[in-house]
């Protein structure tokens, strides 16, 4: 279909129109609630040089929470596979979160340190050991609850999920979601936390927009804050796991008590937002919101963001 109109326009929607977005928490301790740190996808494609054993076909991805010893979790990758005559069978890739740095694959095998690691993982083409080269087969990038340098070594820090399918490349929708952290448990400082991750159109997007609200309400914690801060894979710098080093190696957009929140859209005050497109300044994206406070029980985190693109 042929249409006249501005280039800035993209069928009956401008690049300039307002998009709102939002995240509701009910307490800070809710796992349902909890957002994913990554997404998944599946190709099953067979990669040059594969026996004509190995046509793969689909895959699951399992989290068990202390999969890896001490506590701390196990992401296990697998792929089901078919000879010529249709005879299935599987192999498996595991991931493992006690790494004191982001490791190298060995056997099928890996260790890491941060979300980063886990990502750089599974991006690999090979995992080693036995048909390794079926790695190459998933994609991952990151999700709406995640950070690049998130330490992921934590105590029983994600919730446990079943063997779940993975969305294979290309189909319409939301690609496998996974790896929620497990609210009432990780902690940092004694501090419970949210991430939500802001761009447009996704959640790791670059583009330039405009953040010209945000507002709502966060329980009773008067000790909480609010952070949003840049999380650019490309300004990446590996965690030291200390929460006033880490969070100082990314450029803070905004900041402010939990308490001096802007209640509802528009606020015009000492901590409001810029809410003139012509007058606020781009900033170029993903953004993340960092909601951090000192209990979990009676905390609900009901927030809203009204961004703009820039064109």
């Amino acid at each position: 279909m042929k249409t006249s109109q501005h280039p800035d326009a993209i069928g009956n929607g401008s690049l300039t129109a307002l998009e709102t977005k939002r995240v509701d928490i009910t307490t800070f301790g809710t796992d349902a609630d909890s957002l994913a740190c990554l997404y998944l996808s599946f190709s099953p494609e067979v990669y040059p040089g594969a026996p004509t054993s190995v046509t793969p076909s689909r895959a699951t991805v399992t989290v068990d929470q202390d999969g890896a010893g001490a506590n701390k979790c196990r992401i296990t990758l697998t792929v089901y596979y078919h000879n010529a005559s249709g005879t299935e069978s599987n192999t498996t890739f595991t991931i493992d979160c006690d790494g004191t740095a982001n490791g190298a694959w060995s056997a099928g095998n890996v260790t890491v340190l941060d979300l980063k690691g886990i990502i750089d993982a599974i991006n690999e083409d090979d995992a080693g050991g036995t048909y390794g080269k079926l790695l190459r087969c998933f994609k991952a990038r990151i999700g709406p609850g995640g950070m690049y340098d998130l330490v992921v070594t934590g105590a029983l820090m994600f919730l446990e999920a079943a063997a779940a399918p993975v969305v294979e490349a290309g189909i319409v929708g939301t690609p496998t979601s996974c790896l929620k952290r497990d609210m009432a448990i990780h902690t940092i400082d004694s501090d419970f936390l949210l991430y939500w991750r802001l761009a447009m159109p996704e959640e790791g997007d670059r583009g330039l927009f405009k953040l010209l609200d945000l507002y709502g309400t966060i329980g009773t914690d008067t000790g909480a804050t609010v952070y949003v801060v840049r999380d650019d894979v490309d300004d990446y710098v590996a965690p030291s796991g200390t929460w006033a080093t880490d969070i100082a190696n990314h450029e803070e957009v905004y900041s402010v008590a939990a308490s001096s929140l802007p209640a509802y859209a528009g606020y015009v005050g000492a901590y409001a937002m810029n809410h003139n497109p012509a007058e606020a300044a781009a900033v170029q994206g993903p953004l993340v919101v960092i909601v951090k406070g000192d209990t979990d029980a009676a905390q609900t985190v009901n927030l809203k963001a009204t961004m703009q693109a820039v064109s």
